[in-house]
């Protein structure tokens, strides 16, 4: 599990431009070695949301298991580190078509 090359000349992308992309409102990654752009893909913003909310959907669940309200923040954090560690190496960016801005 690697984190993605560019399409155009095969460089790595930076781990943290990816995040930064990320939490800046899936914006658009330019290749620092040829400058082409690419794009997030659609499917990768739907399961990066999904991914990031799903916890809140089962807090009933975790409230049940856990003995304390302290083990249940503990767990949600443990998650979402785990989450926004990984997504960087599981999403795929594409070429964008009209690079011409």
């Amino acid at each position: 599990m690697k984190v993605q090359k560019c399409i155009n000349c095969g460089t790595q992308f930076r781990y943290k431009s990816i995040q930064k992309s990320i939490w800046s409102g899936y914006k658009d990654i330019i290749c620092f070695n040829c400058g082409a752009i690419h794009e997030f893909r659609t499917i990768f913003r739907i399961s990066v949301s999904v991914l990031i909310i799903l916890p809140v959907f089962f807090t009933r669940f975790v409230n049940s298991v856990t003995p304390t309200i302290l083990w249940a923040s503990l767990m949600y954090f443990g998650y979402l580190f785990v989450v926004i560690g990984v997504i960087p190496y599981v999403i795929r960016y594409r070429l964008k078509i009209n690079n011409l801005e």
